[in-house]
Order: C-alpha cells, then sequence, then structure tokens
C-alpha cells in the first residue's frame, strides 16, 4: 500500500469514529430522556395510588383537563410506562450496535 491509500484508510476510519461517537451521544442523551419520563410516571403512580379512592382526578390534555377515574389513570400509566421501556431497551440496542461498528 502507498502512503496515500494509507492517510485516506485512516481518515476514513477516522470520519467514522467521530460519526459513532456522535450517534452514541445522541442515543445516550435519548435514554436520559426516557429514564426521567420512566421514573416520573413512577412517582405520578405512587401519589395517586395513596389518593382516597372517591377523589375527583383529572388528566391534562394540552390546555384541558379530562377527568377520569383513578384506575383509569394508573392503568393508562403503567401502559406508557411499558412503552418508555421499550423504547429504552430499542435506543439501548442501538447503542451497542454502533459500539459494534466501531
Amino acid at each position: 500500500m502507498s502512503d496515500p491509500d494509507v492517510k485516506k484508510a485512516i481518515e476514513s476510519h477516522r470520519q467514522k469514529t467521530v460519526m459513532a461517537n456522535q450517534q452514541i451521544s445522541v442515543i445516550n442523551s435519548q435514554i436520559e430522556s426516557l429514564n426521567i419520563k420512566f421514573r416520573r410516571s413512577q412517582l405520578i403512580e405512587s401519589e395517586l395510588v395513596t389518593l382516597p379512592e372517591d377523589v375527583a382526578t383529572y388528566k391534562a390534555c394540552g390546555r384541558m383537563f379530562i377527568k377520569k377515574a383513578r384506575e383509569t389513570l394508573i392503568e393508562d400509566i403503567k401502559k406508557d410506562r411499558d412503552k418508555i421501556t421499550d423504547s429504552i431497551e430499542i435506543s439501548q440496542k442501538a447503542r451497542d450496535t454502533v459500539n459494534k461498528e466501531l
């Protein structure tokens, strides 16, 4: 191999490494954001569980609030948390894939 070929290969590898590191940074940010949402949903659920059953509960919908049963809100939170968990797993797999490509 000649000197220019080696330089091209090194530069190509450097560019791939930089791009991979940027992708990993973005994915890590997404995972952290999802973890915050997950912890927030746990906190909200724990607060809802402590409320008496006859208390009126509302869900924010844009500028409005919709009255919902406490049990329905808890079920919705659990469904959202399942989606968040799936998204975290997908993001972690994507991060692992990017790491393997390096």
